[in-house]
């Protein structure tokens, strides 16, 4: 999730962005790779819908949602143990918060500030409904209910390792009434039905299945076959993606989001040379004009929301728009640089026609994510020019097994 780091975080992680534009991002998102929001690994799902599960199971006043993220997190524990700094496994979090514990309790996770911001759970909230693993969407997960789809991933999960030592479902049931019952030696079993790189072979054909089951994500695949990302982060390989696309209308979406997607990147380099140039002292909006790194980069903005008004797609998030009508080469650059100052109020201060440092600034790289990326995992800088979802896709696929 984008937002301002809190003052005590300032220290540990670079400052997040969304300059005001996160409806925007969600809302293209779904329009790049339809119904796949945050989802980019198979135990990612599997986890979620093992916690409504055993919602259903357990009498705990714990939600769905507190659940399944203590599932996640027990996941993530059991592999930090293994490997404290978890650098070959890109699919857990919380490396910091379990750095050096020896046994972790339901009760644990679910005090605040014990686990991540931005779980993963939060992600998948709308992929379970969007590759119909729960009825239908839902503000809250916890208002999620699995579908015949749903029940079986959670399943699958639960008897990956029914051949092991120990009985998973029975042992988390048991963990999460406890809720003081403290993990220690963690089983087989139980390694088995939580560890993201051991999902077993039925979730991994019960999730391609969910994914072919659309006709606009199964073209995708076809073209990710033969298209890299590093292809896509260029002109020529983007055109040659939407040329051969089979849905007008989804191609035409599809270009509107990597518009979107040099927008940001150019939203970012331009909040990035402000940054730079009051790292010293503050300065007056007309002398930020005419800084030459300040001018140039406010110019290639202006330039990419000019190429991002061109090809909107009818439905193009008013957000967006309003934002490219904001940063317009047509407008003056001061008033342009006063804008953007504005919509990052926590790293610039404007002031009487003063831009200065805000409370959360510290002078490192700022960094614009997805609305859907959970804060530990960030997505290479070459592939900033490419729709994040397109990115998630693709990890998605070579997690259930395909050769991408």
């Amino acid at each position: 999730m984008w937002g301002a780091a809190e003052p005590k975080d300032f220290a540990q992680m670079r400052l997040r962005l969304d300059f005001g534009l996160r409806r925007a991002i969600m809302g293209l998102n779904e329009w790049a790779v339809p119904g796949l929001g945050g989802a980019f690994f198979v135990r990612q799902l599997s986890w979620a819908c093992m916690g409504l599960r055993l919602k259903q199971e357990v009498d705990t006043p714990a939600s769905a949602a507190r659940i399944a993220e203590a599932l996640e997190a027990f996941a993530g524990w059991i592999v930090v143990r293994g490997d404290p700094q978890a650098k070959s496994e890109h699919r857990v979090q919380g490396k910091r918060k379990f750095a050096g514990r020896t046994s972790l309790s339901f009760s644990d996770i679910a005090k605040g500030g014990a686990y991540v911001t931005v779980p993963f759970r939060r992600s998948a909230t709308r992929a379970l409904p969007g590759l119909s693993f729960c009825v239908r969407e839902a503000a809250r997960f916890s208002d999620l209910e699995l579908t015949r789809a749903g029940i079986e991933l959670a399943e699958s999960a639960f008897a990956s390792g029914q051949e092991l030592e120990g009985d998973a479902r029975r042992w988390l049931k048991d963990w999460i009434k406890d809720g003081d019952k403290d993990a220690q030696r963690v089983r087989p079993a139980i390694k088995a039905a939580l560890q993201p790189s051991l999902a077993s072979a039925a979730e991994k054909r019960l999730v391609l299945e969910r994914v072919r089951s659309d006709a606009r994500r199964t073209d995708l695949e076809r073209l990710l076959r033969i298209h890299t990302d590093k292809m896509l982060a260029t002109q020529s390989g983007r055109d040659s993606f939407l040329e051969t696309m089979q849905h007008a209308e989804h191609a035409a979406r599809l270009a509107t989001c990597f518009a979107f997607e040099d927008v940001r990147a150019s939203t970012l380099q331009a909040a990035q040379a402000m940054s730079n140039a009051i790292r010293s002292s503050a300065q007056a909006v007309h002398a930020l004009a005419k800084n030459p790194d300040v001018a140039d980069s406010f110019a290639a903005l202006g330039h990419d929301c000019g190429v991002l008004q061109a090809v909107a797609a009818p439905g193009t998030p008013v957000d967006a728009s309003t934002f490219c009508a904001e940063q317009s080469n047509l407008r003056g650059l001061g008033e342009r640089i006063a804008l953007l100052a504005g919509r990052a109020p926590m790293v610039f201060s404007v002031i009487d026609g003063r831009i200065d440092q805000g409370v959360a600034y510290t002078g490192k790289p700022l960094v614009a994510d997805d609305a859907y990326d959970p804060q530990e995992n960030e997505m290479p800088e070459d592939t900033y020019g490419v729709p994040r979802p397109l990115l998630r896709l693709r990890q998605l696929l070579i997690d259930t097994g395909e050769q991408l």
